[in-house]
């Protein structure tokens, strides 16, 4: 079984998408954990109001912290993998479906996958496009991550690395993934689109800003292989933003990938 685990803070108005998703999977056999930061908006109780349609749904309540709610949830998560999401992703239909498939093909220990945009947008098609190509790029220079909006880990693994660290107020995806890197267990990358990945931060802070900061602290990864630890004024939290989110079209999604695999296919050959 696979253990979902969802850290929140102040998430109502996005966690009800995310959760809605996981109530359309092809495939049923998983858990979901939902882990509170102490939210001062309703989305505890939008968790719960999913009990009925998610069976094997859990609540729990943590001191905020993206890394100590992670942690929590895989303290009390049953399913021999993990699978950390942020409450404003949206998983496609066939996610659960896809996820097994490439786990009893590829035997994977750690890995994530493609993404796309929450809009129909060139721009935030491009941006995300971009970002795929790091994900990509990371693995083949050395510096692997796998992003904090997706990372699945088997439960053992993750306990070997004893999770993410709760010290770090940025940048706790890329040390986890080192972490498990050193112990000679690649990333591995489902190729993929297989969630939404919300841009809302990048149009609260704006793109200059955005690619600015993930910029610097690519650089000192290259070159040093760590990250930064601190930013000033970087905060996590559904109470930052106040966006809608636009329908998922299907036949926008596969014309995404085809031009993300033509992309990987040139790259690597």
């Amino acid at each position: 079984m696979i253990s979902i685990i969802i850290p929140t803070l102040n998430e109502e108005k996005f966690l009800p998408h995310l959760l809605t998703s996981l109530t359309q999977q092809s495939e049923c056999d998983f858990e979901v954990i939902v882990v509170d930061g102490n939210s001062k908006d309703k989305t505890v109780d939008v968790a719960q109001s999913f009990q009925k349609k998610l069976p094997k749904l859990t609540v729990l309540k943590s001191p905020p912290g993206v890394s100590r709610q992670r942690n929590l949830g895989a303290s009390k998560a049953t399913g021999e993998w993990l699978v950390f999401i942020d409450a404003d992703s949206v998983l496609l239909p066939y996610f659960f479906d896809r996820l097994t498939n490439f786990i009893q093909e590829r035997k994977p220990k750690h890995f994530t996958t493609w993404f796309k945009p929450d809009s129909e947008v060139s721009g935030d098609a491009l941006f995300v496009l971009i970002g795929n190509l790091f994900i990509e790029g990371s693995v083949v220079f050395h510096r692997p991550i796998a992003p904090g909006p997706l990372v699945a880990v088997t439960h053992e693994v993750f306990d070997k690395v004893h999770g993410f660290d709760e010290t770090l107020a940025f940048g706790e995806d890329y040390d986890f993934t080192r972490k498990i890197d050193a112990m000679h267990i690649p990333l591995q990358i489902l190729r993929e689109t297989l969630y939404v990945y919300s841009l809302r931060r990048v149009r609260s802070e704006g793109k200059i800003g955005f690619i600015q900061l993930y910029a610097r602290a690519s650089v000192l990864v290259f070159l040093t292989k760590r990250n930064l630890r601190n930013v000033p004024g970087y905060i996590t939290g559904g109470h930052l933003y106040n966006l809608k989110k636009k329908p998922i079209k299907r036949s926008v999604i596969r014309q995404y990938e085809m031009r993300l695999r033509s992309l990987i296919k040139e790259f690597f050959e």
